[in-house]
């Protein structure tokens, strides 16, 4: 039934940790149907009862974790529209708006104000797990006027304005040593 379907693949994907490199084989390679908003990526790997799975012991340079793809502003109104793509974005941290900024044991809702060039404001929307994690970094340092990069956020328009909800998976990044960040204070001037 169904729950041995779900036991197989929580099994299966114990066998991956993140950062090692591994071979397998008897598997499908299938179109990416547009159902898997994570990726857009053209082809998805499904995983088989026949699939084998084998670490690779070998030392070969490690695959960066995560490419960043900020998108722009007019990149993000076209997105807002999708259902299938969960953009990256860069922008400055104007305001933060919220109750107990401070305490990270807290995950009501805070906004913020985030200039992704030197004319575009946008509004981005914190909740839950996402909130709490802010209000960690924030706690720690605070974040507004820094440099960040957002990942898997979901663009809206709203009475005819762009808008930004970050996602479940969405993670900040503050690294003044991240190409992306450097390349946007040039472009807008800004010394960290």
């Amino acid at each position: 039934g169904r729950e041995g379907t779900y036991f197989y693949v929580d099994t299966m994907y114990q066998r991956f940790e993140e950062g090692k490199i591994y071979h397998i084989r008897y598997f499908n390679l299938l179109p990416n149907n547009q159902r898997y908003r994570l990726t857009d990526q053209p082809y998805i790997i499904n995983i088989k009862e026949t699939t084998t799975i084998t670490p690779i012991q070998e030392n070969i340079a490690p695959i960066p974790s995560y490419i960043f793809r900020p998108q722009r502003y007019t990149q993000l109104i076209s997105l807002a529209s999708e259902t299938n793509f969960l953009p990256d974005v860069v922008g400055r941290i104007c305001l933060i708006q919220g109750s107990d900024l401070y305490n990270h044991y807290t995950d009501s809702k805070i906004i913020i104000g985030l200039r992704l060039d030197r004319s575009k404001l946008v509004r981005l929307t914190l909740w839950d797990k996402d909130a709490s994690n802010f209000r960690e970094l924030n706690r720690i340092s605070t974040r507004k006027k820094q440099v960040v990069i957002i990942t898997s956020i979901i663009p809206r328009i709203h009475e005819e304005k762009l808008s930004l909800t970050a996602t479940l998976n969405a993670r900040f990044y503050f690294n003044n040593e991240i190409d992306i960040i450097q390349r946007f204070q040039k472009r807008n001037k800004l010394l960290s």
